[in-house]
């Protein structure tokens, strides 16, 4: 063989790192070139999104104007009405309630809108006038409606029946599904303590106390409600009992206002309906609540003893005695909520509505989420 075809050792070892070098960088560029690719694919997906969560905003938030214009819809229809009586009515074959049977299809995506008079839950600053009680029946009444919550936290969702039952654990103190006390009195009596205008609490002492003790320090703010998420910065409320609460609780109006509507409320605020002789009320009970819901699913109106009017029942009939706090059967505030799907994108405006002065109608609060 000729000599000058032999392939030296070092130049085979020469060879042999050149190749090794060669696929170390073949495989860095095709790591690098898949990684762009997934940044890019990632990149798109989160500009795409992007797009489509400020469509459903958009959306979301253009149903908020539409809300308004049919709540002074109605309060047009109310004064063009011949029927006196039935103007003073708010129920679910009013204009507004009837928007959100169905959801509203664009081209940009679905949006569902849902208005209720503030009626259909329980106004906390009607418990209050002034600052202080309105009355003797405030504390029992926020212990009876929150022994009521706390055990739907305890026994969760079991049906109509379960929620309207209403229970106490063991002594009097209810308890949550993990085994947490909850005393339903003390919990009353730091709420009135919140929004009383004195500083001291209702069993004596201090009502600051245990709030300049928390950090940040704060006081208690001896005014009416602002929010519904107020209430987790009073003792012994958290953010599991507030959830609890929300669906039956409103601020608003913020000063003084009504109770519940019963033409309005779903099932388990009727439940909330205190009732019967002073010093002597309860929650209304499961068979009451059945029979405001028959009377509404018939075309029916429940309205305030000595009303005249042809589809009218007294709410005295179904609910024997005073209710406290007194209930309403009109109302000028309403709460919105708006949720607007793009594709898989959902966003949600929740916004509270005044329409007293129809000619300046005014948005009293609002929530993106």
């Amino acid at each position: 063989m000729n000599p000058r075809l032999r392939r030296s050792p070092r130049r085979r070892r020469d060879q042999g790192l050149v190749m090794v070098s060669v696929l170390f960088f073949v495989l860095l560029l095709v790591s690098a070139i898949a990684t762009f690719v997934r940044r890019a694919s990632v990149d798109g997906l989160v500009a795409r999104n992007r797009d489509r969560g400020a469509q459903a905003e958009a959306l979301a938030r253009g149903a908020v104007p539409l809300a308004m214009g049919l709540v002074l819809e109605d309060r047009l229809r109310e004064s063009q009405d011949d029927d006196e009586a039935a103007a003073r009515f708010e129920r679910h074959s009013d204009v507004w309630a009837l928007v959100g049977r169905t959801p509203i299809t664009t081209e940009a995506g679905e949006l569902h809108l849902r208005i209720e008079d503030a009626g259909a839950r329980l106004n906390l600053n009607a418990l209050f006038a002034d600052g202080a009680a309105r009355d003797p029946e405030t504390e029992p009444y926020l212990e009876r409606l929150l022994e009521k919550v706390v055990f739907e936290l305890e026994v969760g969702p079991q049906g109509e029946d379960a929620r309207d039952a209403g229970g106490l654990g063991a002594r009097g103190v209810a308890y949550d599904a993990r085994g947490s006390a909850y005393d339903p009195l003390e919990l009353a009596r730091n709420l009135i303590d919140w929004v009383d205008e004195d500083g001291t609490r209702l069993i004596g002492g201090p009502e600051d106390a245990y709030y300049q003790d928390q950090i940040p320090p704060y006081r208690a703010a001896n005014r009416p409600l602002l929010s519904v998420d107020e209430l987790a910065l009073i003792e012994g409320f958290d953010r599991e009992l507030v959830d609890a609460l929300r669906p039956y609780v409103g601020v608003h109006p913020l000063a003084g206002g009504d109770g519940i509507n019963p033409n309005t409320a779903p099932s388990y605020v009727l439940a909330a309906l205190y009732h019967g002789p002073p010093g002597d009320r309860r929650l209304a009970d499961a068979d009451s609540v059945r029979a405001l819901l028959d009377i509404r699913a018939a075309g029916g109106i429940l309205c305030a003893d000595g009303v005249a009017h042809p589809d009218c029942t007294p709410l005295g009939e179904v609910l024997p005695g005073d209710v406290y706090p007194p209930p309403t059967f009109q109302n000028e505030v309403f709460h919105v909520t708006a949720e607007a799907r793009v594709a898989d994108v959902q966003r949600t405006v929740q916004a509270v509505l005044d329409r007293s002065d129809p000619a300046e109608p005014r948005l009293l609060q609002w929530r993106v989420r």
